[in-house]
């Protein structure tokens, strides 16, 4: 049982390390400039450096245009505090 498992998971390794060679030969055979390549690449490990960045300073913007009302739609919109 215990044998099965560790093929199964072995196998799967060896599917996800085969598809993700693929998707690189892919994206470098793309019609990309390099620096594209690159910024996808890094993007696709840290999106949060910069997704995290715009979504505070649309935050801010929208709550300096709107005040106080954005934090409650927000928070009714989560589900927060009634």
């Amino acid at each position: 049982m215990e044998n099965d498992l560790f093929l199964s998971e072995v196998k799967f390794l060896a599917e996800l390390e085969k598809r993700t060679s693929e998707q690189k030969r892919i994206v470098e055979t793309e019609m990309l400039p390099k620096w594209a390549r690159r910024v996808g690449e890094w993007l696709v490990v840290h999106p949060w450096r910069l997704v995290v960045p715009i979504a505070l300073l649309v935050y801010g913007l929208w709550r300096m245009v709107y005040g106080e009302t954005v934090r409650e739609f927000i928070l009714g919109l989560f589900g927060g505090f009634r």
